[in-house]
């Protein structure tokens, strides 16, 4: 019987010195063992609207924008280091009555601060803008339906999942102009996207 009360006191003391370890501290104590943070959002969704290409032929017509960010490639070690690793990306600029192009390429970010980063990007692009020597008065005239698409971006972190971002890109087909009597100037599109990380 003796044995039995010493088993049941020394369980007894283990479970409580167990819940005394996992009970949680106060803001003024110090863990020696702190929690990791939870690891960085890995992909990222965007869509947005905007105007295409301001100013010029197709200028004013609405413009639809999604795009899908992937994990930098690798871990970065600082703000500064993070600068130069790129992340993918994959996207379409969709505009309701005139040209839409599809793009795949590279991202690169840079936080200016904790909420505040810009990104400038480059991909190769497909499009579906009239070429040709017939284009109509109202639409661009790109020469052929392959290029590039440039952007730089401004963003601002609302949440640690959400982001507003304000985007400027271009589709470039240069080369092509003298193909086939194009110009080989794109569409410039500006927009403003809400973005998620998941």
């Amino acid at each position: 019987m003796v044995r039995v009360a010493f088993l049941l006191l020394a369980c007894g003391l283990a479970a409580s010195s167990a819940s005394a370890q996992t009970r949680s501290l106060s803001g003024a104590v110090s863990s020696y063992a702190p929690a990791n943070e939870p690891p960085a959002p890995a992909w990222e969704a965007r869509i947005g609207a905007g105007l295409a290409n301001p100013g010029g032929r197709e200028g004013g017509l609405a413009n639809i924008a999604a795009e899908l960010l992937s994990p930098r490639i690798l871990p970065p070690s600082d703000r500064i280091a993070a600068a130069f690793i790129p992340r993918f990306n994959l996207g379409s600029s969709l505009n309701l009555n005139g040209t839409r192009y599809a793009y795949a390429g590279a991202t690169w970010n840079f936080d200016v601060s904790k909420d505040i980063f810009v990104e400038a990007s480059l991909a190769a692009a497909l499009n579906d803008g009239k070429t040709g020597f017939i284009v109509p008065q109202n639409r661009l005239d790109l020469g052929c339906n392959t290029g590039t698409r440039q952007a730089a971006a401004v963003g601002v972190r609302l949440s640690d999942r959400w982001s507003l971002v304000t985007t400027l890109e271009h589709f470039s087909a240069a080369g092509c102009g003298d193909k086939a009597g194009g110009s080989g100037s794109g569409p410039a599109n500006i927009s403003a996207r809400l973005g998620y990380s998941f």
